[in-house]
């Protein structure tokens, strides 16, 4: 068997035990050191993949030592070139939300000349102590021959499925409440959002708001006809046109307007210089800056100069630049939406789709929300 059978015949293992509910006795040290890594997965993903990795290369090859985990190292081998090719593809097919967008190996954590042995791995730039006490744990009970590499993988996908089929019945939940919300007006989706971007490490959910009402919008005016709307990047990782977290493109593959979104950070003009730089010898039309933040601008002086600099930009280039609050955007733009209704949907699929293919959108995320469309929904249930 080549590599990705392997791993797909220890992915079947797992839906058998789970299908005939009977789930082998694992030793302890596996147990307890890899729920420990799933727990903090979405912190810490790239160590997951490592680990499917390393474990992956000990069944084709025995004989190596799996700590010494690159190229350079003595008796070492490329872990880097192994997960690129078949674990982080694995991962995209089965686990998506857990899947590096290259390589587990990119981050300071796994890619570091560092050992991955007991008295080495103390060096890795890995914060939370339990978590690389449990995967340097995880390795030396391997090399000690007291773990087997396939428990390990097979446990660890056991734990992923466990987790991702729990997600998805709060997915699945969110969806068929957005379903049932009856009248709603533009002040009522407003607070919604108001709502929903307090929560915690809510930076991605803007983006995903106005992402939904680009995708109303292209329903409804003849502007974005020709027009193609490019999907979120779902990864931090930089995107190779990299020129707004929202893009529209022209069909000849140039770009043509663009929104950039800040959360709680007010715009200054530093923010309009770079929009300036990154739009030159481009033909990007508007260019779109807005932020969550309460005081848009950091002055009203600043804000004064803004508006002098971008009519100025306005005059002498073809670019025009909208540096706004997400607020007013938002109301702005929900009024050529024919059925709120419509966004809310669009919204929470737009959600749920991030939730599953990243670790920005969290579970919690995904909860506050259903709250809130629970809420509005008994609202409108007693009006």
């Amino acid at each position: 068997m080549n590599e990705f059978e392997i791993l797909e015949n220890l992915y079947k293992q797992v839906l058998k035990f789970i299908n005939l509910r009977k789930i082998p006795k694992y030793p302890i040290i596996l147990t307890n050191n890899v729920e420990i890594l799933i727990d903090e997965i979405d912190k810490n993903k790239s160590l997951v993949s490592a680990l499917v990795t390393s474990c992956l290369k000990k069944i084709i090859n025995p004989e190596q030592d799996i700590r010494y985990h690159r190229a350079d190292f003595d008796n070492g081998y490329s872990a880097r070139v192994l997960d690129t090719k078949i674990i982080t593809p694995f991962f995209k097919k089965y686990f998506p939300k857990y899947a590096n967008k290259e390589s587990a190996f990119l981050t300071l954590s796994t890619r570091e000349k560092i050992e991955w042995t007991k008295t080495a791995g103390i060096a890795l730039k890995i914060r939370n102590i339990a978590v690389k006490t449990s995967f340097l744990e995880i390795f030396d009970a391997v090399e000690k021959d007291i773990l087997k590499p396939q428990d390990v993988i097979v446990y660890a996908f056991m734990k992923l499925y466990e987790l991702s089929q729990k997600q998805k019945i709060i997915l699945d939940d969110t969806i068929e409440t957005s379903d049932f919300l009856h009248i709603i007006n533009i002040n009522t989706v407003l607070t919604m959002l108001d709502n929903h971007f307090e929560t915690r490490q809510s930076s991605r959910l803007p983006v995903i708001a106005i992402y939904s009402i680009y995708e109303e919008l292209f329903k409804n005016f003849d502007t974005y006809k020709d027009k193609v709307l490019y999907k979120l990047n779902v990864h931090k990782s930089s995107d190779k046109h990299s020129y707004g977290d929202i893009e529209v493109w022209n069909q000849d593959n140039t770009p043509y307007e663009m929104v950039e979104i800040k959360h709680n950070i007010p715009i200054d003009r530093n923010l309009i210089f770079d929009i300036v730089k990154k739009s030159e010898n481009t033909c990007i039309k508007r260019y779109y800056i807005l932020t969550t933040a309460k005081d848009n601008f950091i002055s009203q002086e600043e804000e004064e100069y803004i508006n002098k600099f971008i009519l100025k930009i306005r005059n002498d280039t073809d670019l025009d630049i909208i540096a706004n609050g997400i607020r007013y955007s938002l109301k702005y733009y929900l009024r050529f939406i024919n059925d709120c209704r419509d966004f809310i949907k669009s919204y929470t699929k737009n959600l749920i789709e991030d939730a599953k293919n990243s670790t920005e959108v969290q579970e919690f995320h995904i909860t506050a929300w259903k709250n809130i469309l629970c809420e509005h929904q008994l609202e409108d249930s007693i009006h």
